[in-house]
């Protein structure tokens, strides 16, 4: 009987697989649904794992666990869809997942992404362990409570962090400069508040950016539940104290809730597509504003940057298609996928699967495909502002201290917030200032300023060059570093048997350069027999130090 309920909840698995498995999807019309595979084929599928769970439980040298076993292959399954959003989860992964929508969970409080094999910060949640710690977007944990996280797959970054409140998560970080510190950080109920302002002080969030021209600020940390009651009281409040324009600040906000975003989406559309999602084989849905008495009818600037992702981009695309926004910043993100949570039966675990892809009022989708050139929501032409790392970390850093408090007990600068250039210098801040710079100059002038120096497409390509090149000089720094202590190492005379040219290193058509003793160049050669190089190299020759630099002579292009 055990061996039925275990096939029957793989074949479950299975089948749930095969019907929802995401396939590119375009915007032309939905393919018709796919043939049903029959009974007899579903189950002839599984004959061969059912053969391997039977010759490993009756051959393999211990009792094995027939549990694990059973989990390990519902994870490969969704494993083998090479989706990076979709995966199996167990029963504690489970719970954990189920509460990050509601906006309160046990964590440290990080939105997280897999970035070359690395679980990379896209934000650290408002009011969490993870911002108190000072860990920041773009930091990389390398390692969490001693283990190494390279190569740790969607799976396991589901189950990185989670853990009994009260417990300390010891985290090596490494910041994109290359430098690495190692963080307690606690374990706790993260209950995220999802509507901000620029700061907080003994009688609430501060709103107001001009309070002359009445320009207002909001910023949505993360699309839960709770978003849509926490919008409404916030606009309520400033509409009755005069709104004339509104900065929506969508950085750092990695996605949540798709209600949540549509609904705030609909408060500044009265008709019109805000979002539409097509699966596999089905005519997907559509979400359409509906009229409001207390629709939101003022001018809008949207910030994004490379840490808005998912129900962000939405907003910001909705908004920006509709003409109801102008987007300021950089790149999003580009996450266009819809995930479901199905539970297995017989509280096996649970499945987050991609089932869909959503679409912009444009009929275009937002989902990063490998060698796709664009992808996201870019900035408007005139609009792209980049920041640098520095004012990244630092604007990010000044921002959780106003949050906080800790601002003004600690004496930071009084930044005059209807002023762009005290936002540029005090906050650190260049693309808020630039987003106040927009709207200050729309209510003067009533036409958009350019408050960018390229237009949306070409600024986006160039962040994109500037992160590859510093991605390229960290990855040259730390070479340099293992490099020399593989010097410092022989030196000391370690590694007798170390071989001076690794075995599968390719000599064939290499240079190979003679210096003197003095470090002058004599001669440049092109390696044709790569044998008698590595003989040359034998056990009589010695590493040499680094050598002066001399003067050039022209690389020899035939010879041995």
């Amino acid at each position: 009987m055990h061996r039925i309920a275990a096939i029957a909840a793989a074949l479950a698995c299975a089948a749930l697989a095969a019907a929802t498995a995401p396939q590119a999807a375009e915007p032309s019309a939905p393919q018709a649904p796919a043939r049903p595979a029959s009974p007899d084929d579903a189950y002839r599928w599984f004959d061969p794992i059912i053969d391997l769970r039977a010759l490993v439980a009756g051959s393999f040298v211990d009792d094995p666990d027939a549990a694990a076993m059973q989990r390990a292959a519902m994870a490969a399954m969704v494993a083998a869809l090479n989706d990076p959003y979709s995966t199996y989860l167990g029963p504690e992964e489970e719970r954990w997942l189920r509460t990050q929508v509601s906006g309160t969970y046990v964590g440290i409080g990080v939105e997280l992404d897999l970035r070359d094999g690395v679980p990379t910060v896209i934000t650290a949640i408002d009011d969490s362990p993870a911002m108190g710690a000072g860990i920041l977007p773009g930091d990389e944990l390398v390692e969490v409570d001693g283990r190494p996280t390279e190569g740790i797959g969607a799976a396991g970054l589901e189950q990185l962090l989670p853990g009994q409140p009260g417990s300390v998560a010891k985290i090596r970080l490494r910041r994109p400069d290359g430098t690495e510190r190692t963080v307690d950080v606690p374990r706790r109920t993260v209950e995220t508040r999802s509507v901000k302002g620029l700061l907080r002080d003994s009688d609430g969030w501060r709103h107001v950016l001009d309070p002359e021209r009445r320009i207002a600020y909001v910023r949505i940390a993360r699309f839960t539940e709770r978003t849509l009651s926490e919008l409404d009281a916030a606009l309520a409040a400033l509409r009755a104290d005069g709104l004339s324009g509104l900065v929506l600040d969508l950085r750092g906000n990695g996605g949540g809730s798709l209600d949540a975003a549509v609904g705030t989406v609909d408060r500044f559309l009265s008709d019109g597509a805000i979002v539409s999602t097509r699966g596999r084989g089905t005519r997907g849905r559509t979400w359409d504003a509906t009229p409001s008495r207390d629709d939101v009818v003022l001018p809008v600037v949207v910030l994004v940057n490379q840490g808005s992702a998912s129900a962000s981009e939405v907003v910001a695309g909705a908004l920006r298609d509709h003409g109801r926004a102008k987007v300021v910043g950089t790149r999003s993100y580009g996450k266009g996928s819809v995930q479901e949570i199905v539970p297995l039966p017989d509280g096996a675990g649970t499945v987050k699967l991609t089932t869909a892809r959503y679409y912009l009022p444009s009929g275009k989708t937002v989902s990063r495909e490998a060698g796709s050139p664009k992808w996201g929501v870019e900035p408007d032409t005139g609009f792209h502002v980049a920041m640098s790392e520095a004012d990244l970390v630092a604007s990010n850093a000044l921002r959780q201290a106003r949050e906080s408090g800790a601002a003004q007990r600690a004496g930071a600068p009084a930044v005059r917030w209807n002023d762009p250039a005290s936002i540029r210098a005090d906050a650190r801040d260049p693309q808020l200032a630039a987003g106040l710079e927009a709207m200050q100059g729309y209510l003067d002038m009533i036409e958009w300023p350019v408050v960018g120096d390229l237009s949306g497409d070409v600024g986006a390509a160039n962040d994109e060059l500037r992160a590859s090149l510093e991605h390229r000089r960290r990855l040259v720094e730390e070479l340099k570093r293992t490099d020399a202590a593989i010097s410092g190492l022989r030196a000391t005379g370690a590694g007798v048997d170390d071989p001076q040219l690794a075995e599968d290193a390719s000599l064939i058509d290499a240079e190979v350069e003679l210096r003197d003793r003095e470090g002058r160049v004599v001669g440049r050669w092109i390696v044709k027999d790569p044998k008698q190089v590595r003989e040359g190299l034998g056990t009589g020759a010695q590493p040499a130090p680094p050598a002066p630099a001399g003067p050039a002579v022209p690389a020899v292009p035939e010879g041995k």
